[in-house]
């Protein structure tokens, strides 16, 4: 995607401006600015907040605080921060602005559309708001960017609505300590742009989504996660589960790309439901601990879209697909996520031999969803997640003809295999390592693997990316960390305004 002059092809080689007439309308053509490619192409490079830029960054910060504010030395620290992390967006914005006001405005526009392209739903809504830009955007190098951002909301929006959507964290999980403390999934929602292979950031959450699920409209979605969390001592209380200190819940338009209801806090609880009700009513369910792993009654809560506060209301029931969340797993569960299709004829069914029975003689299975043509089923075993870890213990995945039973093993592995149609053939399935695998059923192969180390998933993010032994302390079962602080996570405000 580029943004082309009326009347011409030029790049922006430092700051030279474009001049001339458009050709259809006779206006003055507007310099044309080399647009980096939307997105970024891997998730750890939104933890630039903490990379090796962040002490320069630091620096700007102080100088553009400072009383006159002094922007040349705001210049000079955030061209340090990008020599040391060319992928620091911040930077690149804040230096935009500092260029802009010597009047450099080739080289201005340049950045701050770096910073556009890398994460357009940060700057993009309110690029004509920013008063430090105010001037500069009444030059034809402003007006070129704006342009340009109008092109990036339009090709982003076609990227998210294309999907696949997924959870992605900027850095590994890490545990809090013992006591009431800050503590996020450090994720949040992302586009994955199969062609370019680039992740477009969707959220805003501070890095503290844990879980997503559509509205039933499917315009809409609803988001879910958590900042403090109450970890009780296992020297004092051995049997005390972990608590979810304060979560939260609101909703964003794919549509629009805007916010659709205030956040709203959720008070302490060990697990929190949430999801819609009648007429798409935000509701929301929590519950006391009750021993390590249970849960004890229900309050339920209608949440007011305007103000973000939640009423209580009983004979409200979520309807439909929800998150359930505790602080050891979050998940999402939905009907046909989880059970074979009544549509489905029962002596099809009894051809795909892999699947066993409970006592009652229910199929036990992690995953069941029928393509959108229903000609094809993805189905997932399920297994004990304390068993022992050979093969013959492990779930496995499977895609089955749904005409005539006959299917074909995908994986085996420690997984709880959530997965997605993206098409008639096109599967895309968490591996249980924290990747996401495409398989091509017309095909029969796996066609592509997106991973970070941090991990990703597509509904919802939990500590661990193997299904949870509910027999162990989750600690002993948790990644291993990358050695770095936890540090407060991303301020909305700090980039300065």
């Amino acid at each position: 995607m580029g943004l082309a002059a009326c009347g011409g092809d030029k790049k922006d080689g430092g700051g030279g401006t474009g001049s001339g007439t458009g050709a259809a309308t006779g206006a003055p053509a507007l310099p044309a600015i080399e647009a980096p490619p939307l997105g970024i192409d891997a998730v750890k490079h939104m933890n630039y907040v903490y990379g090796a830029g962040s002490k320069e960054y630091d620096k700007a910060l102080k100088a553009y605080k400072a009383q006159p504010r002094d922007w040349a030395a705001v210049r000079a620290a955030t061209e340090e921060a990008i020599k040391k992390d060319a992928h620091h967006l911040e930077a690149h914005w804040v230096l935009g602005e500092a260029m802009a006001q010597a009047g450099e405005n080739g080289p201005a526009a340049k950045h701050l559309a770096t910073a556009l392209a890398g994460d357009w739903r940060r700057w993009g809504p309110g690029l004509e708001k920013d008063s430090q830009l105010a001037s500069f955007l009444a030059t034809p190098e402003g007006r070129a960017l704006a342009a340009l951002s109008t092109k990036m909301k339009a090709e982003f929006a076609a990227k998210v609505a294309a999907g696949p959507l997924l959870l992605a964290r900027r850095t590994t999980f890490k545990m809090p300590g013992v006591g009431t403390n800050s503590s996020t999934t450090r994720g949040e929602l992302y586009a994955y742009d199969g062609e370019s292979k680039r992740f477009l950031r969707i959220t805003h959450t501070g890095h503290e989504l844990a879980a997503w699920v559509r509205s039933p409209s499917g315009d809409e979605i609803l988001l879910v996660g958590f900042d403090k969390v109450e970890l009780p001592d296992p020297k004092k209380h051995k049997d005390a589960p972990p608590l979810l200190a304060r979560s939260w819940v609101t909703t964003f338009s794919l549509k629009d790309l805007a916010d659709t209801s205030a956040l709203a806090n959720v008070g302490k609880a060990r697990l929190v439901r949430a999801g819609y009700g009648p007429g798409e009513q935000i509701v929301v369910t929590t519950s006391p601990a009750s021993g390590r792993w249970g849960a004890g009654p229900e309050t339920t809560y209608v949440v007011d879209r305007s103000s973000g506060k939640l009423a209580k209301q009983k004979g409200v029931a979520i309807d439909g697909p929800h998150v359930e969340m505790t602080f050891d797993e979050a998940r999402v569960v939905g009907v046909r996520m989880t059970a074979l299709d009544a549509e489905l004829p029962a002596d099809l069914v009894a051809k795909l031999t892999p699947i066993q029975k409970d006592a009652s003689g229910a199929p036990m299975l992690s995953l069941a969803l029928l393509s959108p043509g229903k000609t094809r089923l993805a189905f997932a075993t399920a297994t004990d997640p304390c068993a022992k870890a050979d093969e013959a213990a492990k779930p496995s995945l499977y895609v089955a003809d749904a005409r005539t039973g006959a299917f074909k093993h995908v994986l085996t592995a420690s997984s709880r295999f959530a997965g997605a149609w993206l098409d008639e053939d096109k599967l895309i399935y968490e591996d249980g390592s924290g990747a996401l695998r495409f398989y091509d059923a017309a095909a029969g192969r796996e066609v592509a693997k997106i991973s970070e180390k941090a991990g990703m998933a597509l509904w919802a993010l939990s500590p661990t990316s193997a299904p949870l032994c509910r027999q162990e302390p989750i600690s002993d079962t948790v990644e291993p960390d990358d050695g770095s602080e936890l540090p407060p996570e991303e301020a909305p405000a700090s980039t300065p305004q």
